[in-house]
């Protein structure tokens, strides 16, 4: 089951790419720069999308990374 944090993240970033792509219709006047623009905006969006993806699974399963200080001994 897809939590309620993923769906928000993906939801924002979803949103964004999609307002990115729009005004670079509308700033870029020929359709080869904004093809190639438009295409760079949704091939990071799929890189995003996956990363998110797999961080999801990856605390579905379990895994939990988090940073955590180096305690030194002080005797």
């Amino acid at each position: 089951m897809i939590t309620l944090a993923f769906l928000w993240s993906w939801t924002k970033l979803t949103g964004l790419a999609a307002l990115a792509v729009v005004l670079e219709q509308i700033l870029i006047p020929g359709f080869w720069v904004f093809a190639l623009v438009a295409g760079i905006t949704i091939g990071l969006w799929v890189v995003i999308t996956a990363a998110l993806l797999r961080e999801w699974r990856a605390q579905a399963a379990g895994y939990h990374h988090q940073l955590t200080s180096i305690r030194r001994d002080r005797s």
